[in-house]
């Protein structure tokens, strides 16, 4: 049997062998230049940087990770972000080399004199920092099956920060942004009231009620309970709009705004993992009763999208159709027409 062929967890790692491989200098910091690069947290009693002698180039190197190449998931292993852009500026010695993904398939190492680290601030100039709003996906990552399906419900938000959406990780975005993020947003401190906070979203306790009781009599054609609760006429201008921009087809109607709750329960399991409050075992459990509770209330990925999006305009935008609508509109879009998306590649039953 041969080896295998080693295939790039992303686009990054795939740029970055490919410049590599031509002896391309800069087209190894073009790779790296808008992306988030992962230095590993010292542990209590560490040196602050991580730096080692490395066989390859015979010298001393800073070693960072591109996001597809980070390990496993770890309890006591952190990763803090940087960018070329921070490093260039607070480069410690003109001698030492950045050691990209070093001792794997996509290693890359750069020179850091000062004249490198200004092409670094070049280049970074040039591309920008990584915008949100991408589709990524993990090439080693769950890709058919239970798991997929249920990281598939949080892919609108994966896409709005433009991490992968089929990862159960080391982090979200990083450590210390994963732990704030719940602490400031969801009120999640500890196992605890991270474990609460997912039992309400996969419950759909943050949903207005009553237009989800509208919603769901109206799609069921129950006159008694479409009577006792009707869909508010914010709910029907936004129908309206959707299906002008395609986010219903023409006659179509939301029947249940729970994909927000689901989606926000996905990442909050991500960013769980990432602050340390759950294990995998726990995530991929939870991801996939995600799964199972959008099939119960959808029957469709574009159904789910509709409900997606019905939710958050009704959370976040509240009828004036400016910013959170258009961003909305471009998540769906991703998500609906790009080949690669897990809404299309991945069967919703």
């Amino acid at each position: 049997m041969g080896t295998p062929v080693w295939m790039p967890p992303t686009d990054t790692e795939r740029r970055l062998c490919e410049a590599t491989a031509r002896g391309d200098v800069m087209g190894q910091v073009a790779a790296l230049a808008g992306e988030d690069l992962y230095l590993v947290a010292p542990q209590p009693g560490q040196d602050p940087l991580p730096v080692y002698d490395d066989p390859v180039v015979g010298g001393t190197c800073l070693p960072v990770l591109t996001r597809g190449m980070l390990p496993p998931w770890q309890p006591q292993q952190f990763f803090d972000r940087v960018s070329v852009e921070e490093l260039a500026q607070d480069w410690p010695n003109d001698k030492w080399q950045l050691a990209v993904n070093p001792g794997t398939p996509s290693a890359a190492y750069l020179m850091a004199t000062p004249a490198h680290r200004a092409s670094w601030l070049q280049a970074r100039a040039h591309f920008g920092v990584r915008p949100g709003g991408l589709l990524t996906t993990l090439a080693t990552g769950p890709l058919h099956g239970p798991p997929a399906q249920g990281l598939a419900c949080g892919a609108p938000l994966a896409v709005h920060h433009s991490v992968p959406w089929n990862e159960l990780g080391t982090v979200f975005l990083d450590h210390a942004s994963d732990a704030q993020t719940l602490r400031e947003q969801w009120s999640v401190t500890d196992p605890v009231s991270f474990q609460e906070r997912l039992e309400q979203l996969l419950g759909g306790g943050f949903l207005p009620a009553e237009t989800e009781a509208a919603l769901r009599a109206r799609r069921n054609g129950d006159a008694a309970e479409q009577e006792a609760a009707e869909v508010p006429e914010l709910v029907t201008r936004y129908e309206e709009r959707f299906r002008t921009d395609g986010l219903l087809p023409a006659d179509g109607r939301v029947g249940s705004v729970l994909a927000l709750d689901l989606a926000h329960a996905v990442n909050l399991v991500r960013r769980g993992l990432g602050a340390r409050l759950c294990a995998p075992p726990q995530a991929e459990q939870a991801v996939q009763r995600a799964g199972a509770l959008a099939r119960e209330a959808y029957d469709s990925w574009e159904a789910y999208a509709a409900g997606y999006a019905l939710g958050r305009m009704l959370a976040f935008d509240n009828g004036w159709f400016g910013a959170p609508y258009a961003e909305a509109l471009h998540v769906h879009r991703v998500l609906t027409q790009d080949p690669a998306s897990p809404w299309r590649g991945l069967a919703f039953a």
